[in-house]
């Protein structure tokens, strides 16, 4: 109880009210479980860009079952509006450019999560045709910039690759072995699945998202990764991709295939606190959640005080 009361304390200290779950896992249990503002462990959260982690899982259950050949193929081959020689570039850009947001493609993501981009982009009546009439500003594999129309394109490139809906695929090959139990994406009018949370049109409705998860079930998707690809004895995904997606891009050595690395841990992070850190040589996995505001505030300190406690 000494780490609860501590917690506890430092929270109400910092006044962070709007933290809603804070969970510790240590060498196969959790150790601490705290719920504030009426949350419980039944309770479901926003996961916010926390989706780009779990689009990056999906992209290696596709490698393993051979809908995608290889991570350089060019993503031409499945979207046709890259294959039009619009720029010289688009032919260029691989499924592993989208993977470590380096696609070369203009994009500046906005303040407090307004986004000008994405707003022109919702009103677009083809998402995929809309970004590739986009300039390109970089040659493709040469700069980091944390993109909205890179995660938007690999998800239609996945959808063309399992010839479905990308989140049944994610749900038959990934929730359901994880005993997550999430509703069904948002879509846009073009036909793009998405999580609402980051791409719906407004921010309204978005904390009653169906895609909303559960502190426990956001720890069952850092198990998998700390686990090399297995969970309950199950390969959910490959351990050979799990390693290659936790390695550092060349132009980002804080980021991997859509996963977060730091010195000693990787993992997940979503606007407005959303967050499972793992760390690997401690056999530990963190996860908070918390209402996103506009400002977007994160928690990273409280990870810390877990760590030092």
């Amino acid at each position: 109880m000494i780490k609860e009361r501590k917690l506890d304390e430092y929270i109400k200290t910092k006044q962070y009210r709007l933290v809603n779950s804070v969970l510790m896992w240590k060498n196969g249990r959790i150790i601490l479980e705290r719920y504030y503002n009426g949350f419980t462990k039944e309770s479901r959260n926003v996961i916010r860009s926390v989706v780009k982690s779990i689009i990056s899982i999906a992209t290696g259950i596709c490698i393993d079952k051979g809908f995608i050949k290889s991570l350089d193929e060019p993503v031409c081959r499945y979207l046709g509006d890259f294959n039009q020689g619009i720029h010289p570039y688009h032919r260029a850009i691989t499924i592993r450019n989208l993977l470590t947001m380096t696609s070369g493609i203009y994009w500046v993501g906005g303040v407090h999560y307004h986004c000008p981009q994405l707003a022109v982009l919702r009103k677009s009546p083809s998402w995929v045709e809309h970004i590739a009439e986009t300039d390109m500003i970089h040659v493709p594999g040469t700069n980091f910039n944390y993109s909205e129309f890179d995660i938007i394109l690999l998800t239609a490139v996945l959808e063309k690759a399992v010839g479905g809906d990308i989140f049944s695929f994610i749900n038959d090959n990934l929730y359901i072995p994880l005993h997550i139990n999430s509703g069904p994406w948002w879509r846009s009018k073009c036909g793009i699945a998405y999580s609402c949370a980051e791409a719906g049109e407004g921010n309204g409705g978005l904390n009653e998202s169906p895609s909303n998860l559960t502190a426990r079930e956001m720890l069952s998707l850092g198990q998998v990764f700390l686990q090399e690809g297995v969970f309950e004895d199950k390969q959910i995904v490959s351990g050979k991709y799990v390693k290659e997606a936790i390695l550092p891009s060349k132009y980002n050595s804080a980021y991997g295939y859509l996963w977060w690395l730091g010195k000693d841990f990787y993992g997940c992070r979503g606007f407005g606190g959303q967050n499972i850190t793992v760390v690997p040589d401690k056999n530990q996995i963190f996860v908070i959640q918390a209402t996103p505001t506009a400002r977007g505030k994160e928690y990273d300190d409280i990870i810390e005080l877990l760590r030092e406690s």
